[in-house]
């Protein structure tokens, strides 16, 4: 019995290091590059994908998302102006006011 314990204890680094390699087999897939990163280097005008040869540029997007930011926030200025000087309004029609007692 002693010795079959010796025996299963000099395996151990060896079953050791079979987990490890097959544990690193299986996530290894998720650190490849897949189909979702890759671009598409059709040049359709339809798609949302750039041409091979079009540069990114980061200042340029980011002018590019700041312009409509701006836009919106001056529109945001004068209607938060038209509320705070007041809003006239002219009731042509009312309904009739019904007042319901309190039955006590």
């Amino acid at each position: 019995m002693n010795a079959t314990r010796r025996n299963l204890s000099s395996l151990k680094p060896y079953a050791l290091v079979l987990a490890g390699v097959a544990a690193g087999s299986l996530f290894s897939g998720m650190l490849r590059p897949g189909e979702v990163l890759a671009q598409n280097r059709s040049g359709n005008s339809d798609d949302k994908t750039l041409p091979p040869e079009t540069v990114l540029n980061a200042a340029d997007q980011r002018k590019q998302i700041i312009a409509p930011l701006v836009q919106i926030n001056d529109r945001l200025t004068r209607i938060e102006t038209m509320l705070n000087a007041g809003i006239k309004v002219k009731v042509t029609e009312m309904p009739p006011v019904v007042v319901k007692e309190s039955g006590k």
